[in-house]
């Protein structure tokens, strides 16, 4: 029988708007506490100045928010949120620490702790392309704060005793980064709580359709962040394509981001702004009720180390939410859904195939509707993290 650890996971930055914290590890997190294990997640919320100091508890997991310093965002303030996390994992006393992101003050706070206890048990998760290649070269950062970040990438994952990945490409990136050691391949999944919201909207979907009004709609559904190089443009030019031959068509955009100004500009040079709406942040038991009253879902890549290394949560929700979506054939994508069975997949950054399979679910809704049933049942049977926690506590009494 496994025994009972005392956990402490060092967040990259607040609960939300970013879906980290509240996507990837919190269902995780709260699959451990059901196996009787203490977690505690330490959060700097800088990007989220309302839960400064701010604790709560959900699903038996602990969530402590640091205290900004002054509402400005700065050197000092990263420092301040790093070494308040430092301290207060160093209070809890813990036997395991894990850093989620190897950049931020989570990172920033295991070097404070490594300097303090060089020989703990530190596991670092890695779920994103931080560094040369990846969102270095995206994210318009100073050149001096650009060699800080990838210098932090570097150091963390060498220094860590494992490391988990949220996709098979930043596999292969730990080992080029920090050479061979124990790593686990987690892609990410629903939190259990997400099936009884699923099926409370499900139950309520023509009331919802009416009340969204969307009841004569075929509507289209994008939901999540859109960064600065988003590859939306692909969507735009692809639902530009098919507009005519689909009567009643709308496109529900759900999203934040600094990319999202150019998006709509991009939505209005096609003139498809009268078919578009668009919403911002929205709580996620309302984002699962737009997306369950939606008819498709949708997510363009193009071929990029960023979106190969990507496990994206937006795909976990479409399955969820029980989509037919059509998403391109790039990294984790490919794993998630099985292509004609569980969601169309289409070439990278080809815009006319990817109108080519939003025309064939928008023209076929009882075919669409299988390829949901059968994803949201895939997610449930192959990445519900109750079915996956004993894999990653074996990883821990490993790192231990």
């Amino acid at each position: 029988m496994t025994c009972a650890l005392k956990i402490v996971w060092l967040a990259p930055f607040a609960y939300a708007p970013k879906a980290t914290v509240s996507a990837r590890m919190m269902p995780m997190a709260s699959a451990l506490c059901r196996q009787g294990h203490t977690l505690t997640v330490l959060v700097p919320p800088y990007d989220n100045p309302a839960d400064s100091g701010r604790v709560w508890e959900r699903d038996g997991v602990r969530v402590e928010n640091m205290r900004l310093p002054g509402l400005s965002i700065s050197g000092y303030t990263m420092l301040s949120l790093a070494w308040q996390m430092a301290r207060r994992a160093r209070q809890l006393r813990p036997d395991l620490i894990h850093v989620f992101k190897p950049v931020g003050p989570g990172a920033l706070a295991m070097w404070l702790l490594r300097h303090r206890l060089p020989n703990f048990p530190i596991v670092v998760d890695n779920d994103d392309w931080e560094g040369a290649g990846g969102w270095l070269d995206v994210n318009p950062y100073p050149a001096l704060q650009k060699r800080a970040l990838a210098w932090q990438e570097r150091w963390c994952l060498r220094q860590a005793r494992a490391v988990t990945c949220a996709s098979h490409a930043l596999m292969e990136r730990t080992r080029l980064l920090a050479g061979e050691k124990p790593m686990a391949l987690l892609p990410n999944g629903p939190d259990r709580s997400l099936r009884a919201v699923v099926a409370q909207a499900e139950s309520r979907r023509d009331e919802l359709r009416d009340a969204f009004g969307w009841r004569n709609a075929r509507v289209l559904i994008y939901a999540g962040t859109v960064p600065l190089n988003h590859d939306m443009d692909i969507a735009v030019r692809a639902i530009g394509a098919i507009q005519a031959g689909i009567p009643g068509l709308k496109w529900a955009i759900i999203a934040t981001g600094a990319g999202l100004p150019s998006l709509q500009a991009a939505i209005r040079r096609a003139g498809l702004h009268s078919l578009t709406e668009h919403h911002g942040f929205m709580p996620h038991d309302h984002l699962v009720e737009r997306l369950v009253a939606a008819d498709i879902a949708l997510y363009p890549y193009r071929d990029s180390n960023i979106n190969r290394a990507k496990c994206s949560g937006k795909v976990i929700d479409y399955m969820a939410c029980g989509k037919p979506m059509v998403v391109s054939d790039v990294g984790m994508n490919r794993e998630y859904l099985e292509h004609g069975i569980s969601g169309l997949l289409t070439a990278p950054g080809d815009a006319e195939a990817f109108a080519s399979a939003l025309a064939q679910l928008a023209r076929d809704p009882l075919w669409a509707g299988s390829l949901g049933r059968a994803a949201q049942a895939r997610l449930w049977e192959r990445y519900g993290w109750d079915g996956r926690v004993a894999a990653l506590q074996a990883f821990y009494q490993a790192a231990l």
